[in-house]
Parts: C-alpha cells; sequence; structure tokens
C-alpha cells in the first residue's frame, strides 16, 4: 500500500472514530461488552471448578485407593451378603407392588 493510500485511510478511520453512534446502537454495543465481561467471568469461574474438581478427585481417589489397601479383603468378602440383601428388598418391593396391584384390581 502506497504511503497517500495509507494515509488517506487513516484519514477516513478517524472521521469514522469521531461520528457519534446512535444510541440505541450504543445502548445495544454496551450490552454486548457486559454480556462478553459476563462470559469471560462464567468461563474463568468455571475453569477454576474445573480445577477444583480435579484437585478433589484426585485427593478422594488417594485416599480410595489407601483404604482399599486397608479394608479392600473384608469388603470383598461381605459384598454376597449385600448382594443377597439388595436382592431380598428388591423381592419383598415386587411382592408389595404384586399384592397392591390385586388389591386394587379388586
Amino acid at each position: 500500500m502506497e504511503r497517500t493510500e495509507m494515509e488517506h485511510r487513516s484519514d477516513d478511520e478517524a472521521d469514522y472514530e469521531d461520528e457519534e453512534v446512535d444510541p440505541r446502537i450504543q445502548g445495544e454495543l454496551e450490552k454486548l461488552n457486559q454480556s462478553t465481561d459476563d462470559i469471560n467471568r462464567c468461563e474463568t469461574e468455571l475453569e477454576d471448578s474445573r480445577q477444583k474438581f480435579r484437585s478433589v478427585l484426585v485427593e478422594a481417589t488417594v485416599k480410595l485407593d489407601e483404604l482399599v489397601k486397608k479394608i479392600g479383603k473384608p469388603v470383598e468378602e461381605s459384598k454376597p451378603y449385600w448382594e443377597a440383601r439388595r436382592l431380598t428388598r428388591q423381592v419383598s418391593h415386587l411382592k408389595l407392588l404384586y399384592f397392591l396391584g390385586i388389591s386394587l384390581s379388586k
């Protein structure tokens, strides 16, 4: 670009910047700027929250691994009991639903 063309373009940009903006457009531009600021703040909060979550997750994983080493065998040995207890409760609920279904249909 030639120097005179660049100078002319700079003059045009300066004239453009000196023009007054329609108040309605100015208001919308201010809303847009505020919304952009809000989005940036939310993104920063999201990233901070994600970092905290990762930190808590790592800490919890370490603690869980320590507990598994400490009491892992008894937990494994108790699984059949807890599974049987869960199934018993499930059957009880199904019996109750069956009974209520018969009672309601009469």
